[in-house]
């Protein structure tokens, strides 16, 4: 699947924005769009293995969450967890990729999201 290796020239200011959390009933829908709010450059960067750039057309994982697809999506879910539980321990977004490419967001349980505090 696509991502992004770097950064936009414009950086995270040129990014696209998530959707609100609060437009979502799922606890842990919402907690995902609360979590990848936080870390959308990171998101950018990673490739997304639930098949929507094939029929969505999506570039990264960030384009699952500037729109309402992670809401019927675990895959998406998983991914995102693990990508933002990587960055808290402060893995660059190129280790993180290899992490999702190697399948590790398979074993992510999306009824424990991360803790978003600091």
């Amino acid at each position: 699947p696509p991502f992004h290796s770097q950064l936009p020239k414009g950086g995270v200011a040129a990014l696209p924005q998530t959707l609100n959390p609060e437009h979502f009933g799922d606890p842990r829908v919402r907690a995902a769009y609360a979590m990848a709010a936080k870390v959308r450059g990171v998101l950018y960067q990673e490739p997304c293995y639930c098949g929507c750039d094939k029929e969505l057309g999506h570039t990264s994982l960030l384009d699952c969450y500037a729109s309402d697809h992670t809401a019927g999506c675990a895959v998406c879910v998983q991914e995102a967890f693990l990508a933002y539980e990587l960055h808290k321990q402060g893995k660059t977004p190129a280790q993180i990729r290899a992490a999702i490419m190697r399948g590790d967001w398979r074993g992510v349980d999306i009824n424990r999201p991360p803790d978003l505090k600091p």
